[in-house]
């Protein structure tokens, strides 16, 4: 749900080709959003969770933080379903 807020955007949003989850503002997306969906606002705990799922980062910015999943695409929904923790 998060993607699909546009107030959440500066934030969190889909990489340009759909594939990827960006993080483009870390601190404020663990401080404004991640509140907001979960009982916590740890970056850290929010990312193990991704690996956990099996998401990878694919970037080594310490500023972005972009995840990408063979599961998670933007416009194939019903992949989801195959994600699965690890």
């Amino acid at each position: 749900r998060m993607l699909f807020d546009a107030r959440n955007a500066p934030y969190i949003r889909w990489g340009e080709d759909g594939h990827t989850v960006l993080i483009a503002n870390p601190h404020g997306f663990a401080t404004k959003i991640i509140p907001q969906y979960f009982k916590h606002s740890n970056l850290a705990s929010f990312i193990r969770q991704l690996n956990v799922y099996g998401f990878h980062k694919t970037t080594q910015d310490p500023d972005i933080c972009e995840f990408a999943h063979t599961n998670f695409k933007r416009d194939e929904p019903a992949l989801m379903q195959n994600i699965r923790r690890k």
